[in-house]
């Protein structure tokens, strides 16, 4: 897949929301949108990823990106906070490092408190959505070939899963909210563009106009 300059303009925009609204920006409430943003685009790339790689060169590549960051990062919060930690929050965030280690920190979360409250010490929480991502990445392979050809059985379940997505929001809002399958339509979403959206073709010249205008 060749680089998408448009696709890491809209990466870049969905990072400046969600932290906006972690940084309580006035008219920014509704910022953390931004990792729904990041899911439809996650679930557009591996369409586009998918399709030139084998299901081992397909986990290769993504262990290869996620792991490295994803363990210093752990690793790196659990070494500082040996230092500035009391016991009691430093075996909750070893209790958060060992979901997150295992690519179920979404899980923990639930199991725990809701996103948006502040009464719990939670130094991973941001590593909810990865998660996800995570979760995801592991069912692609079993799931894009029995949907790519299927146009509108796709569609079909993008609505049915948004459908139990919306349904729990008033039966467990945390449960919608940390659960993958329940976020399932927002990559399938992606992944319909990618399979059945033909972009418009600009010229070269209009291309170097629209790349200028974008920075």
């Amino acid at each position: 897949m060749t680089y998408r300059i448009d696709i890491q303009i809209i990466r870049g925009i969905a990072i400046l929301l969600v932290i906006l609204f972690h940084l309580q920006v006035p008219f920014f409430e509704n910022g953390y949108l931004g990792v729904d943003i990041f899911f439809v685009l996650s679930g557009f790339l591996m369409a586009k990823l998918y399709d030139k790689n084998s299901i081992i060169d397909f986990y290769k590549k993504r262990i290869n990106r996620l792991l490295p960051a994803y363990s210093v990062t752990i690793l790196l919060v659990l070494i500082f906070s040996c230092f500035i930690l009391i016991p009691s929050d430093f075996f909750q965030l070893f209790k958060q490092s060992l979901a997150s280690s295992i690519f179920v920190p979404n899980i923990y979360f639930w199991m725990n408190e809701d996103y948006f409250t502040k009464a719990y010490f939670n130094p991973l929480l941001h590593l909810w959505s990865l998660g996800i991502e995570a979760q995801f990445y592991f069912i692609v392979p079993f799931i894009y070939p029995v949907l790519k050809k299927r146009k509108f059985f796709t569609l079909f379940t993008i609505f049915i899963i948004f459908f139990f997505c919306m349904l729990f929001q008033t039966i467990s809002p945390k449960t919608s909210f940390f659960f993958m399958p329940l976020r399932l339509w927002e990559f399938l979403i992606g992944a319909w563009f990618a399979w059945h959206y033909t972009p418009v073709q600009f010229s070269k010249k209009k291309h170097h106009i629209i790349q200028s205008c974008l920075f």
